[in-house]
């Protein structure tokens, strides 16, 4: 299904160790089947001890859900970057290493070449973003309108006006340091409306739900 979604011309797929069923131990053929198609892979981990291992398998970005505070932000730049920018853990015979056959010192000095998307998904993040925009190594901030929407007391409902204003104040922050916004959207139209906000990075739906959608499209339409 990776594959295939690449080969339609998508920019990226998130690979998602946080909801969806894949893990470490699967990763790997995911990332093969994004560069195949010549797709990039985004890796949204569960937790900060996985940023490193999802980028010795190839992972080219990391999206690290509930980035509540400055803190937290630098905690994760430092797990993605080795040393200087970070103290990622050092280790040369990875897949993202060529299994140890990269020039070591060339290797070492790409791998920080990476993107570090910061998601904020709740009304801490968000009192606190001016201070994480200021977080040297957060390359993209991420609204997660859905945890947003429960964090404001509208579970699910990520088309009420408190989360659109929401997203619209991040842009607006974000647009002033430079540092790109994404978030996750359902429909092609919520998708245009966004993309003219200021919106970069579109997370369009999800494989099964796009799987789901076209499959009763199909059916519904034979008679």
């Amino acid at each position: 299904m990776v594959e295939a979604i690449g080969m339609a011309g998508m920019d990226f797929i998130i690979l998602d160790l946080e909801h969806g069923p894949n893990d470490i131990a699967n990763l790997g053929s995911l990332i093969r089947a994004c560069e195949r198609s010549e797709m990039a892979p985004v890796v949204r981990v569960l937790r900060n001890d996985q940023i490193g291992r999802a980028l010795d398998i190839g992972a080219r970005a990391v999206q690290i859900p509930h980035i509540g505070t400055a803190a937290a932000a630098e905690a994760a730049v430092k797990a993605a970057r080795f040393a200087p920018e970070g103290n990622r853990g050092v280790c040369r015979y990875v897949r993202a290493a060529d299994h140890s056959s990269a020039d070591k010192a060339d290797y070492f000095r790409r791998a920080n070449d990476i993107t570090v998307i910061a998601q904020v998904e709740g009304k801490e993040g968000l009192e606190n973003l001016d201070s994480i925009l200021e977080v040297p190594g957060v390359d993209v901030i991420f609204l997660g309108v859905y945890d947003l929407s429960q964090s404001l007391g509208f579970t699910g409902q990520v088309e009420r006006p408190e989360v659109v204003d929401a997203l619209k104040e991040v842009i607006r922050k974000c647009e002033a340091k430079g540092i790109p916004v994404g978030t996750f959207v359902e429909s092609v139209e919520t998708a245009n409306r966004y993309k003219e906000m200021g919106v970069h990075y579109l997370c369009y739906a999800v494989d099964v739900g796009i799987l789901y959608e076209a499959s009763r499209s199909i059916r519904q339409s034979i008679r």
